[in-house]
Parts: C-alpha cells; structure tokens; sequence
C-alpha cells in the first residue's frame, strides 16, 4: 500500500511538474499560432510570400499541441476524469483542418494566466477585459475579413471594415453598417456575439464572487471577536463571584 501511494504521489508529481515546465512553451506555440492564423486570414504580404513557410509552422505547432495533449493524457492518473476534464484539448488536437478551432488553445491560455491572478481582484477583472476583448476582436476581425472581402456583395472589404464589425459585434454597439453576407461570416458573428456575452459574464460572476468571500471574511472576524467578548465576559463574572 505505501509503495502504490508512494508510486501515485510521484505520478502526480511529475504530472504536474510537466505542466509547470510545459507551460510558457506551450503559451509561446499558441500567440504563435495567433501570429499564423491573423496573418493568413488577413492576406497579409508576408503570408502570402510565404505560403509554405506557414503552412509548416502551423503543422509544426499542431503537432506540438498534439503531443502537450498525449503527454498530459499518458501521465494523468485517471485517464477518464483526464478525458472528460480536456474536451477542449482534444478537439484542438483532433481537428488539424479546423485552424479556427485552435484558436481555442490561446483562450485556454489566456483563462490560465488570469487564474494566476485570481485573488488580484483589481488588477484580473480589468485585465481579463481588455485582454479577452482584443483577443476576440482580432480573431474576429481575421476570420471575417477572410470570409467576406472577395464575397459578392459584402460590405467589409478592408481590414478596417472588419476590426469595426468585430468591435461593433463585442462591444454590442451594432449600427448595421457592416453586417456578414455569407454563411461562414454569419457564423462568426454569433460566435463573436456569445465571446461578447461570456465576457459580461465572467465579469459579473468574478467581482459577485469577490464580493462574497468579503462578506463571508467579515462575519468570521465578526464571530472570531464575539467569542473573544463572550470570553472575556465568562472571565470578568468568575473574578466578579469570587469578589
């Protein structure tokens, strides 16, 4: 028994000791890959020039998403709870030819990073939404400049008009000046629309759970002190009877 328990407590430690080592590689593989996917999708100059030279980075990176996947899969120790717990992982693994489903990889990062900081409570929320928000409307910005700008009769034909159909569609400010025609930009929107809401969310959720672990902080000094009163009080009538 102390020898499965010793063996499990060095499984679980080297688990994790990949994790922390994985990390910032992993981290860099994905912004990486941001780099990739923007510069592609917005048919940028050094993309285009070097088409090869991008589709085997981004083969590369793939291939190293897959194997951060495998070496996390072939050291955890419940295979199954592992499975069901890195659904996201999976698909972003599984999936070469969905590029945009990688994207997912960065968010998971980005959620790592600001957990970090997850009692900073004044520095994560702001940090969190300027972030998430970039982030979004970058990726948004890309996908739909790729969808839309060689569409017959689209509206976002440079990437300006793209970035303000992303921001608009984020920031839920939508005037109708530029709206997706085709069925892949439609997509986008309501992807970019639920990311929008998500943030609002997390948001909410994050600074109403901030909220309650101070009052809860404030009742448990509360009671700390009333049993302090309430002893003294016990004190003070033992030395009144006494007298």
């Amino acid at each position: 028994m102390r020898e499965s328990k010793s063996t499990q407590r060095s499984v679980n430690m080297s688990e994790e000791k990949y994790k922390k080592i994985a990390f910032w590689p992993i981290t860099i593989l994905s912004f990486a890959f941001l780099f990739v996917f923007c510069a592609t999708n917005f048919h940028l100059e050094i993309a285009e020039s070097n088409k090869k030279v991008f589709n085997v980075a981004d083969n590369i990176i793939w291939a190293a998403f897959v194997l951060d996947y495998l070496a996390m899969l072939a050291l955890s120790t419940n295979k199954i709870i592992f499975f069901k717990t890195h659904i996201p992982h999976l698909i972003v693994a599984a999936v070469p030819f969905l590029r945009v489903v990688r994207v997912g990889r960065i968010i998971l990062m980005l959620a790592n990073l600001l957990g970090m900081m997850k009692n900073r409570i004044l520095v994560s929320i702001p940090v969190y939404t300027a972030s998430s928000a970039a982030l979004f409307i970058l990726l948004g910005a890309s996908a739909i400049y790729d969808a839309e700008y060689q569409a017959e009769g689209s509206n976002i034909k440079t990437r300006s008009d793209a970035f303000w159909w992303a921001g608009a569609i984020i920031f839920s400010y939508y005037y109708g000046e530029r709206f997706a025609v085709t069925d892949e930009g439609r997509l986008y929107g309501f992807l970019l629309t639920l990311c929008g809401l998500s943030i609002i969310g997390t948001i909410t959720a994050t600074f109403a759970g901030w909220l309650i672990s101070q009052v809860r902080e404030i009742e448990s000094d509360n009671h700390a002190i009333l049993v302090k009163l309430e002893a003294m009080e016990k004190k003070l009538g033992v030395n009144d009877k006494n007298k």
